[in-house]
């Protein structure tokens, strides 16, 4: 649960339930959510598919050198792939539509390094975009702006004509996307430092992409983009994430940026933790590739999820266009894991007793006949912003920090065995929203 543990319970002073209150409550003047990123956090997971040169060449990274030759194509099952990740519970598919080797998956006019030019001859984005039409899978799409194949990338206002015109070809045409929308675009800032730099006019590029779609998120852009990287590849949100960018800060300093204290003012802007990982060790599809397990992928989804982020989870499709069978199976074992984990509520078989004093919010919890308590769910109200600034849990009367909350915070307490009591004293900005609480 990563709870810092507190020393002296009789110093606190803040946890006091005598305490009167005045019922002058501040104001909140912090950043809203917009709808766009309510739904995210609603959806809970995406899905992400890596596919292409690269799944033909077994490399991560290609060097935009490799023949049409290399990619050898046959067949790819596009309604079993959506149909899938539906199936799943999956509402969002953000697809590689070109990685930093420059190899197009749709039929760019741009660069002759494309699909429609080698012996499979397809449009692939259009004909996944058919599949995520039918299932109504919303779509997202990853562009990458470092190409190692076009000439012109490093030399400026050159390149970034043509990765414009690139995007001007997908989000003007109909035939691309969830009935002709995205819901998120992937700007991978990703690029190996031998490579010269290449400033991007991510303002041009966002105004182009929101002419057909207003509402979509951005990811790569700092607080521009309504949701930003977690710091890692782990699939983890840092423990402390509070929902929220300083307006003025590009780079983001993990170690500061997401502190619950700070950010409730009119300089920062919402911004989730959208957390990025594999169900495999690696990005595209390769051989004997060890595949992570259930436990593995739990507890991706309590450090994601749990900490009122999303993950995004990579799903690849292998040589043959379709989902290996054995991941299918793990991440049905896992949905199965998380509905197990969070389907028996107790909240009627123990003593709850709440009070909300405007700011601040406390919980108690009797277990008197000692039942299991595995998980315990707090959601602040995320419409009306993330308003928590600090707060504690006691379990057994021995205390620890919270250090967020956000959309949704699961504490778990599977390591504590015979709990007897649980209190949680949570304190706000401003009046404190708390609309759902469970105890699993």
């Amino acid at each position: 649960m990563n709870l810092e543990k507190t020393t002296d319970l009789n110093s606190d002073p803040y946890f006091n339930f005598e305490e009167t209150f005045d019922g002058i409550i501040p104001k909140y003047h912090g950043p809203l959510p917009s709808v766009s990123q309510v739904n995210y956090l609603e959806e809970e997971c995406g899905a992400f598919l890596h596919f292409g040169m690269n799944t033909y060449t077994e490399v991560e990274w290609g060097n935009g050198k490799e023949s049409l030759d290399d990619f050898t194509m046959i067949d790819f099952d596009y309604e079993s792939y959506v149909k899938t990740l539906k199936d799943l519970g999956f509402r969002r598919l953000i697809f590689t539509a070109k990685h930093h080797d420059g190899f197009c998956m749709w039929d760019t006019k741009e660069t002759s390094n494309k699909i429609t030019n080698t012996s499979y001859g397809k449009d692939f984005l259009a004909e996944l975009s058919k599949a995520c039409s039918k299932f109504d899978m919303n779509m997202g799409i990853y562009l990458s702006p470092w190409d190692v194949h076009e000439p012109t990338y490093g030399s400026g206002e050159a390149y970034n004509n043509f990765y414009l015109k690139q995007i001007k070809e997908i989000v003007n045409n109909p035939i691309y996307g969830n009935k002709g929308h995205f819901v998120e675009w992937w700007f991978d800032n990703a690029k190996d430092e031998n490579y010269p730099d290449q400033e991007y006019d991510f303002e041009s590029f966002m105004a182009e992409i929101r002419k057909n779609n207003p509402h979509i998120l951005f990811f790569g852009v700092g607080p521009m983009g309504g949701i930003h990287w977690a710091g890692n590849e782990l699939g983890y949100a840092p423990s402390e994430n509070a929902p929220r960018l300083n307006k003025d800060t590009f780079e983001i300093d993990y170690d500061a940026a997401f502190r619950s204290a700070v950010g409730h003012n009119e300089d920062y802007v919402f911004s989730i933790s959208e957390c990025d990982t594999s169900v495999t060790d690696r990005w595209f599809s390769h051989k004997d590739e060890r595949i992570k397990s259930v436990e593995e992928l739990f507890e991706i989804y309590l450090k994601s999820v749990g900490r009122g982020g999303v993950l995004l989870l990579n799903i690849p499709a292998n040589k043959s266009g379709k989902i290996d069978d054995k991941i299918i199976e793990r991440l049905k074992e896992t949905k199965g894991k998380i509905q197990e984990s969070f389907s028996k509520n107790i909240e009627d078989d123990i003593f709850i007793t709440c009070t909300d004093i405007g700011n601040e919010y406390f919980l108690e919890v009797e277990n008197p006949n000692g039942l299991d308590i595995n998980f315990l769910v707090v959601r602040e109200d995320i419409r009306k912003g993330s308003r928590f600034t600090l707060g504690y849990i006691f379990i057994n009367g021995e205390r620890f920090n919270i250090d967020s909350i956000g959309d949704r915070r699961i504490f778990d307490l599977r390591s504590y065995e015979k709990i007897k009591t649980l209190r949680l004293a949570l304190y706000g900005a401003s009046k404190l929203y708390i609309n759902d609480f469970k105890i699993y």
